[in-house]
């Protein structure tokens, strides 16, 4: 019912180590002052903005992440899953090579 860092208690008062950082949403802890600060923040100027419309939150996202990136690398394509991010990469590699074909290991 309640979270803090890494651990969770249900309705019982149970603790527990949360090994999975809430599947992937929560890799800085549960309540981390400083996230919950950061979404007060955007929540009071903007909820969501769909990817067609330019915000300045995403924009400074973006800068940063082809600072970050290896020389040449100066495009940015933000996506909201793991699933998305694959098949646009995919859609990309196609379009960029002509290629179709596609190996897939597991």
């Amino acid at each position: 019912v309640r979270g803090e860092g890494a651990l969770l208690w249900d309705d019982a008062g149970n603790e527990y180590i949360d090994c999975t950082a809430g599947v992937g949403v929560a890799n800085v802890g549960h309540a981390h002052p400083a996230v919950a600060k950061a979404i007060a923040a955007q929540a009071a100027q903007l909820v969501t903005s769909p990817g067609i419309f330019y915000n300045d939150t995403r924009g400074r996202l973006m800068q940063k992440l082809v600072s970050l990136a290896p020389s040449g690398l100066n495009r940015v394509f933000l996506c909201n899953s793991g699933s998305e991010s694959l098949e646009a990469a995919i859609k990309l590699a196609r379009l960029t090579t002509g290629r179709t074909g596609l190996v897939s290991a597991m």
